[in-house]
């Protein structure tokens, strides 16, 4: 704890008179914003970079990392990738379609900026997951992916919206994330693609927490970076490898259970990092457009409005969507999230209400709700 002491008044504050590990209050959402972030590195490396995300609640969260520590968060998500059963001979690299928020897709000739990891050199295209599933299947058809990734509705979206097999892609791996994933949607993976579905389980603000193995199927949690706990009020993730930003018990809302000793040795994975069973994560519903198409929960990109504090979209019997938000007092934001939303799911009404419903200040709920039914 001295460390956490050492980073600022906030955390000297938060930890007076604690005398035990059990005595740390949990760091909630609402709390995070009120973390000074503190420079430890000079030059380049202390440059502050910014990702804002509406997490699994609506409420607006900025994430503050520099780039050391952005470069370990992404060494971290690609730690699952030195065991996936990849074979880059075709294209002397691994090609990988990342599924996203949004409505955009990339060109096939997009400009490339290569990231090596492990024994592979890494080419990445994207996919919005609101886009048109033709477009999406033109993409991969042109760059012939061995990866799949990204947000598990999504994906789950286009494979449903083709409607069809997808197998002679080529896909190797199908790695979700971002939702927690179905055993009905892992099937529908599997079986369009024709390639094992390996799971990933983490969080903006704390970087990748789990894994699912290729060779015991258990997901292996990364508890040497992160030191992480089962509690009444949801998972607890303290991050080892954070010094700017640092996160003390940040309570996630999850739940999880951790496997015993005991079921590890019979596994004798030769990976040795302990398991855990995802119980209970994030799981919003989807939406209905006017012409009875899904749309994925986690199409929305409302944390690019400046000014959204917070928000959550209901889906009415009538097919209404009503957008609640909060924002500062100052910020025009009525406009660009009624554009938005009618873009990712045309042909509905919208209506706005300001005065979001009173949010926890930790735990999750739903962010899209729907009573909607076709």
């Amino acid at each position: 704890l001295a460390a956490f002491r050492k980073h600022s008044e906030f955390f000297r504050d938060r930890l007076a008179g604690v005398t035990s590990w059990a005595d740390i209050p949990p760091l909630g959402k609402r709390e995070l914003a009120g973390m000074p972030v503190v420079h430890f590195e000079t030059g380049a490396d202390a440059e502050i970079h910014d990702v804002r995300t509406s997490g699994t609640s609506g409420f607006q969260i900025t994430v503050r990392n520099t780039l050391p520590e952005r470069r370990f968060r992404q060494a971290l998500a690609y730690r699952p990738f030195l065991f996936y059963p990849l074979d880059n001979a075709s294209h002397g690299a691994v090609h990988q379609v990342i599924f996203v928020d949004g409505n955009a897709v990339d060109a096939p000739d997009k400009q490339q900026w290569p990231f090596n990891f492990g024994a592979h050199t890494y080419l990445t295209w994207h996919a919005g997951i609101a886009a048109d599933p033709e477009r999406i299947l033109a993409l991969l058809r042109a760059v012939q992916p061995q990866v799949i990734r990204g947000l598990a509705s999504g994906i789950v979206r286009f494979v449903s919206e083709v409607n069809g097999p997808l197998d002679a892609l080529g896909v190797q791996v199908v790695s979700p994330s971002g939702e927690q994933l179905l055993p009905a949607w892992r099937e529908l993976l599997s079986n369009a693609f024709g390639a094992p579905v390996l799971d990933r389980y983490g969080a903006t603000e704390t970087g990748s927490i789990a894994w699912q193995c290729p060779y015991c199927n258990d997901y292996h949690a990364n508890t040497d970076e992160l030191i992480l706990e089962d509690s009444p009020q949801g998972l607890l993730a303290t991050t080892l490898f954070i010094d700017s930003q640092p996160l003390l018990r940040y309570q996630l809302g999850d739940r999880v259970a951790f496997h015993a000793e005991a079921h590890d040795a019979a596994h004798e994975c030769h990976i040795r990092l302990p398991t855990l069973t995802v119980l209970d994560a994030r799981r919003d519903d989807w939406l209905i457009d006017g012409a009875g198409r899904k749309v994925s929960p986690l199409s929305f990109q409302f944390e690019r409005i400046a000014g959204l504090r917070a928000w959550r979209i209901h889906q009415l019997r009538t097919g209404e969507l009503r957008l609640y938000f909060d924002a500062e007092p100052t910020a025009d934001t009525q406009q660009q999230l009624t554009e938005h939303l009618q873009a990712i799911v045309p042909g509905r009404q919208v209506e706005l209400a300001r005065g979001i419903w009173q949010l926890p200040s930790a735990g999750k709920f739903k962010r899209v709700v729907s009573d909607f039914t076709r």
